[in-house]
Protein backbone atom coordinates (compact mmCIF):
# COMPACT_ATOMS: atom_id res chain seq x y z
CA UNK A 1 0.00 0.00 0.00
CA UNK A 2 1.30 3.43 -0.94
CA UNK A 3 0.89 5.55 2.18
CA UNK A 4 1.76 8.80 0.41
CA UNK A 5 -1.22 8.35 -1.88
CA UNK A 6 -3.42 7.43 1.07
CA UNK A 7 -2.41 10.67 2.81
CA UNK A 8 -3.06 12.66 -0.37
CA UNK A 9 -6.48 11.03 -0.68
CA UNK A 10 -7.28 11.89 2.94
CA UNK A 11 -6.28 15.52 2.33
CA UNK A 12 -8.56 15.63 -0.72
CA UNK A 13 -11.44 14.19 1.31
CA UNK A 14 -10.93 16.95 3.89
CA UNK A 15 -10.98 19.57 1.13
CA UNK A 16 -14.20 18.05 -0.22
CA UNK A 17 -15.77 18.18 3.23
CA UNK A 18 -14.75 21.82 3.65
CA UNK A 19 -16.23 22.69 0.24
CA UNK A 20 -19.50 21.04 1.19
CA UNK A 21 -19.62 22.96 4.47
CA UNK A 22 -18.94 26.22 2.66
CA UNK A 23 -21.60 25.36 0.09
CA UNK A 24 -24.12 25.00 2.91
CA UNK A 25 -23.34 28.54 4.08
CA UNK A 26 -22.97 30.11 0.63
CA UNK A 27 -25.01 33.25 0.09
CA UNK A 28 -25.99 32.47 -3.49
CA UNK A 29 -26.93 29.31 -5.33
CA UNK A 30 -24.23 29.81 -7.97
CA UNK A 31 -21.48 29.85 -5.34
CA UNK A 32 -22.97 26.82 -3.63
CA UNK A 33 -23.11 24.94 -6.94
CA UNK A 34 -19.45 25.71 -7.67
CA UNK A 35 -18.37 24.58 -4.21
CA UNK A 36 -20.41 21.39 -4.53
CA UNK A 37 -18.80 20.71 -7.92
CA UNK A 38 -15.34 21.26 -6.43
CA UNK A 39 -16.19 18.83 -3.62
CA UNK A 40 -17.23 16.19 -6.16
CA UNK A 41 -13.98 16.71 -8.08
CA UNK A 42 -11.95 16.30 -4.88
CA UNK A 43 -13.86 13.12 -4.03
CA UNK A 44 -13.19 11.74 -7.51
CA UNK A 45 -9.48 12.49 -7.26
CA UNK A 46 -9.36 10.91 -3.80
CA UNK A 47 -11.10 7.78 -5.06
CA UNK A 48 -8.53 7.38 -7.85
CA UNK A 49 -5.65 7.80 -5.38
CA UNK A 50 -7.20 5.29 -2.98
CA UNK A 51 -7.66 2.79 -5.79
CA UNK A 52 -4.03 3.27 -6.90
CA UNK A 53 -2.82 2.90 -3.32
CA UNK A 54 -4.68 -0.39 -2.91
CA UNK A 55 -3.21 -1.84 -6.12
CA UNK A 56 -0.11 -3.96 -5.53
CA UNK A 57 3.10 -2.28 -6.69
CA UNK A 58 3.91 -4.92 -9.29
CA UNK A 59 0.51 -4.53 -10.95
CA UNK A 60 0.96 -0.75 -11.11
CA UNK A 61 4.24 -1.13 -12.95
CA UNK A 62 2.85 -3.67 -15.40
CA UNK A 63 4.96 -6.57 -14.17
Amino acid sequence: MDYDRVRQAQALRVKALMCRRWADTARDSEGAARLTEMASDYDGQAAVLEQDAATPCCAQQGR
